[in-house]
């Protein structure tokens, strides 16, 4: 029952996948056309001409000689087919038809052969022993083999194919000779039937090899593609060359600097679709993350590596290289702000009913890639720069700091804002136009209580704070 319902399945696949399963059955046409089966039924043809030629010759046949052209038209088939299918692609898109003219025409050499054979005995002799003891064991064997090989998609066609090739042979003994013809009845029914029977096993062989190649394909295809959402398409080429996924990304330690994105008092959102909003917030980041990005050498203009429920963690210069010249921190800057203008955009979209504001904070440190060393090997980074751009986005939970940046934003009529907060080391680094967009605080001012001091950057002078509406 299972290998019932299996061949139905491929055959229902087949059919679904109609066009597919003919081009399949045009390249094994071709191939057979072209390979050792179409030259094996040729050299038979041409021996077969050859013994028949010297057996009439030895029986005085007077038209022995015909008999080596008897297979000229099939065995011309065979050798002209691989020229004319590489001039012309017209010709291998037939490939199929090309088969069943090779299969007809061998039974009507064949039938040929049997003219020549009986015409030239004489009519006294048309079917003494030598002929009958010959001929009789061929007939069942030549519409056999010319029925057994059939790339056709539907097997009803193959049924009236073989139906045809029959009834062509059948008349042709009839009117060749009679009595030769009744001696032949049983051999012809054997022949149609055991063709009936290979082209049965012929047909169900080349639907399942279709299926099992087209659903390993599709599972290849499906696996590709979820692979994809985990890798990028670097890492999917030199996996495909044979390249281990612990060789296809950064190792070596090196400098970047790191944006941690947060959204401000996120807890505080409460809405149907706010899950929805995260997904297309990030998506639009991710973008923005991908934009310039190349394999050789391997640049993009920022680098996503994590996503915290509602936060995002990016790099710039590190593992991908910068798609600019510019300097890291404004590169860094410059992606911010495009980060912004997009969470600005998700939001209007999203239609809250209070506003919903974003927090960035900005640092340049060491920073180094690493795959997990069991289970899942994602890739991951760590170094001091990643723990600072994290504490440097929370300073603005600090009462102190926070008290200094609502009174700029007061200053300027804002009372909602997104907010950069930047480590000295990147503000130092960026060029004018950047620079002149942020406002300084000095970390040992009177107006701070205590000794305050960023933890992880203990050394840190001054930070630098940017607000957006």
């Amino acid at each position: 029952m299972s290998k019932t319902r299996d061949a139905e399945a491929y055959s229902n696949y087949c059919k679904e996948h109609k066009e597919a399963f003919l081009h399949q059955l045009r390249e094994e046409s071709d191939k057979a056309l072209t390979s050792w089966p179409a030259r094996t039924a040729a050299l038979l043809m041409l021996v077969s001409s050859v013994m028949t030629f010297y057996a009439q010759s030895l029986w005085g046949n007077e038209l022995a000689k015909y008999a080596l052209l008897a297979y000229t038209i099939p065995v011309s088939i065979v050798v002209l087919y691989p020229v004319a299918s590489v001039l012309s692609i017209s010709v291998y898109r037939r490939s199929t038809l090309v088969i069943d003219l090779l299969c007809l025409t061998g039974i009507v050499s064949y039938c040929a052969t049997l003219f020549i054979i009986f015409s030239g005995s004489g009519e006294d002799n048309s079917l003494d022993a030598r002929n009958s003891q010959y001929l009789l064991g061929q007939t069942a064997f030549v519409l056999a083999m010319g029925s057994a090989f059939s790339f056709r998609s539907s097997y009803l066609m193959v049924i009236i194919r073989n139906c045809v090739f029959a009834l062509v042979l059948a008349v042709s003994i009839y009117l060749i000779d009679i009595t030769f013809w009744q001696l032949n009845t049983l051999p012809l029914l054997e022949g149609f039937f055991l063709g009936l029977i290979f082209t049965w096993v012929f047909h169900n062989s080349a639907q399942t090899r279709f299926y099992l190649k087209s659903t390993d394909a599709d599972t290849r295809q499906h696996l590709y593609n979820q692979l994809s959402k985990l890798v990028y398409p670097h890492q999917l080429e030199r996996i495909k060359l044979g390249d281990e996924l612990e060789n296809t990304m950064p190792l070596k330690e090196g400098k970047a600097v790191i944006n941690v994105f947060d959204v401000q008092r996120s807890s505080d959102i409460k809405h149907e679709r706010a899950a929805e909003f995260f997904v297309d917030l990030f998506q639009a980041f991710l973008q923005i993350c991908m934009k310039g990005y190349e394999h050789n050498p391997l640049r993009s203009q920022a680098f996503r590596l994590k996503e915290t429920g509602d936060g995002f963690i990016s790099t710039v210069g590190y593992p991908f290289l910068p798609v600019d010249s510019h300097s890291l921190a404004d590169s860094a800057v410059a992606t911010a702000l495009e980060m912004f203008d997009a969470f600005n955009a998700e939001v209007e979209r999203f239609n809250y009913s209070r506003p919903i504001k974003g927090a960035m904070g900005l640092a340049y440190n060491s920073v180094q890639g690493t795959f997990q060393s069991g289970g899942i090997r994602s890739y991951d980074l760590f170094g001091e720069s990643l723990i600072q751009a994290t504490r440097y986005e929370e300073l603005r939970k600090q009462p102190v700091i926070w008290r200094i940046i609502q009174d700029a934003a007061r200053e300027r009529g804002l009372e909602y804002f997104n907010i950069i907060i930047a480590q000295e080391v990147v503000y130092n680094s960026l060029s004018p136009y950047y620079r002149d967009m942020f406002i300084e605080i000095d970390l040992r001012d009177s107006s701070l209580v205590g000794d305050f001091r960023v933890m992880y950057d203990n050394d840190a002078r001054y930070i630098y704070f940017h607000l957006l509406e």
